[in-house]
């Protein structure tokens, strides 16, 4: 062991016994009959915690990404929390282990260290609705981790009573990413889904435009495939098609000018919703995101293409669920090419896709998961 990972180990050692400490010193102390709701991906929440907290004190830990989003909830008179300072880490494992039900969008590493009394309730609720690549333990890189970080992971995962999920098979992905029972799994739908379908009600259809949107994961490294094939993508087609890219925040585009000198392209500010592009997009190109899931339920008639150019490298780094190709409405691209003749090929049938990965995605989510929430509330099991 190098002495940098020996630091960063005693480090997060450290870390641990601060939170369980703490947590044990809440732990006498009867539990409230509030939800905490811990807050890290925007556009995740889409009314939820508004009405959570109709129906009981709500208070909100949020990482400080989701620092706007969190001034408006404060606004509405909720409690808020910033988990990434010192204080507001205190503030936040006081309220987790003092709270009857807890709901998490992400993997906090905190909730692994927290001295759990027998009649909590932890929720997963996640922040996709299907799942392409890995994670877990199943991601080719936490496989390489180290025996401590392993058992680390396995806390959190196991801290968690119940993994909110849209479908049998994102039960089954949990199932094997977190190592947890069929037991654990809750089949309310995802909540955020609720909104999606509702905003697909009220959706504009009216335009001569194809309108194409290129909506890839994020990379680590320069992503130099994207501006020379976004513009051979669009000097392969006519006039009436326009493409927009959004990429990640922190991803860095090369040759970024020869993508805005064209009339058919336009990069989408990096905080722009990407709810509101699918719900407008025609076409989706996407690789391994979970914005396919998304876009499917929301455009059950539109065209989504998967467009894998480092298919053999990706499987390798970060792996792919087992069979997931068979689930796809189509077949996987691996060229610019063979995505031009996807995108003029026949219109797709994305009505199977839907029923393997939105099952109970009806747009009554969230009515069932408050019902879930009432009953954890109530002490019934």
């Amino acid at each position: 062991m190098t002495m940098k990972n020996f630091l960063v180990s005693q480090l997060k050692n450290i870390y641990s016994a601060y939170v369980n400490k703490l947590s044990r010193k809440s732990h006498s102390k009867e539990l409230k009959q509030q939800v905490v709701y811990l807050l890290s991906f925007p556009n995740n929440n889409h009314g939820l915690i508004e009405e959570l907290n109709e129906k009981y004190p709500v208070v909100v830990c949020y990482t400080k990404n989701m620092a706007s989003e969190a001034l408006v909830l404060k606004e509405l008179g909720i409690e808020i929390h910033l988990i990434d300072s010192f204080s507001g880490l205190r503030e936040t494992v006081q309220a987790v282990s003092e709270s009857q039900v807890v709901l998490a969008d992400n993997y906090f590493a905190f909730l692994g260290d927290i001295e759990k009394q027998e009649s909590q309730s932890f929720f997963q609720i996640w922040h996709a609705t299907g799942a392409i690549k890995q994670f877990g333990l199943e991601d080719v890189k936490s496989k390489a981790r180290s025996k401590s970080d392993q058992e680390r992971f396995k806390r959190v995962y196991n801290s968690f009573d119940y993994f909110v999920v849209g479908s049998k098979k994102m039960g089954e992905v949990f199932i094997r990413s977190y190592g947890v029972k069929e037991s654990n799994i809750c089949y309310t739908g995802f909540p955020r889904t609720d909104y999606l379908l509702k905003e697909v009600k009220e959706k504009n259809t009216e335009s001569t435009q194809t309108k194409i949107l290129y909506l890839p994961t994020y990379r680590q490294e320069k992503n130099q495939h994207l501006t020379d094939d976004m513009v051979k993508l669009v000097e392969s087609l006519d006039d009436t098609y326009y493409l927009k890219i959004k990429t990640h925040p922190h991803e860095e585009i090369t040759q970024e000018e020869l993508i805005k000198t064209s009339s058919q392209i336009e990069l989408v500010k990096s905080d722009e919703s990407a709810d509101k592009l699918l719900l407008e997009a025609d076409i989706l190109i996407t690789d391994y995101s979970s914005v396919a899931f998304d876009y499917s339920l929301i455009n059950p008639a539109g065209k989504l293409i998967f467009y894998w150019y480092d298919e053999a490298r990706y499987i390798k780094e970060t792996g792919l669920q087992p069979n997931i190709k068979e689930s796809l409405p189509s077949q996987v691209c691996h060229s610019i090419e063979e995505v031009v003749a996807e995108i003029k090929s026949q219109q797709q049938d994305l009505s199977h896709f839907n029923k393997i990965w939105n099952t109970y995605n009806d747009g009554q989510a969230t009515k069932r998961l408050l019902e879930k929430i009432a009953e954890k509330m109530d002490g019934n099991t």
